[in-house]
């Protein structure tokens, strides 16, 4: 067994703090988020592409459901930070996004929102730039303990999901009996 210093574990612990994997948010080429995303695949990352089904009718009236790309030109890469470089080789990968000088990174609180959402196979929209509303929490149902925010669009009570990384919310509609407003905590 091989004893080490206190400073030599604390060390340690802060490089495996630095190398453990998180989501990161990155940029595609327009159009081609599904390429990408096999390509990183096939390279071992493990990789969400959210993707809904959607009806699209045609010019000849004819209807066909379709899968649509939620975020267009957005993957979500689960990774190591010192891979990011690595990430933006794959062909079809941009860049990965940041804020000031840090990486964006999407939560596991977030991530599994998302995932949440899809699978409720509702009706989804995502809106940019949206007045925030009353910050709420969802206390029934599926998405229970995800907090977001209240959006009334098109007559309709909405939740958001906001992903601030990609500054994008994802709405889902919602009974307003299964929120409660949130209250902030104020850091003193």
């Amino acid at each position: 067994m091989c004893l080490k210093s206190i400073e030599e574990q604390g060390h340690e612990a802060s490089l495996t703090k630095h190398a453990e994997k998180q989501w990161y948010v990155f940029y595609t080429a327009p159009r081609a988020e599904k390429v990408a995303c096999k390509e990183l695949e096939n390279r071992g990352y493990e990789v969400f592409l959210p993707i809904m089904k959607t009806l699209r009718v045609w010019k000849n009236r004819q209807k066909k459901m379709v899968d649509m790309v939620l975020f267009p030109s957005y993957l979500f890469v689960n990774t190591e930070r010192h891979n990011l470089y690595e990430v933006c080789q794959v062909p079809k990968v941009v860049t990965y996004i940041r804020c000031g000088n840090k990486p964006s990174l999407i939560t596991e609180k977030e991530m599994e929102g998302i995932r949440l959402m899809l699978g409720l196979g509702a009706n989804l929209t995502i809106e940019n730039n949206l007045q925030v509303g009353d910050l709420v929490e969802v206390v029934l149902g599926p998405l229970a303990g995800h907090s977001g925010i209240l959006v009334n669009q098109k007559g309709k009570t909405k939740f958001g999901l906001q992903l601030q990384a990609i500054n994008h919310t994802m709405l889902i509609d919602i009974n307003v009996a299964s929120l409660k407003r949130r209250v902030e905590e104020v850091a003193v």
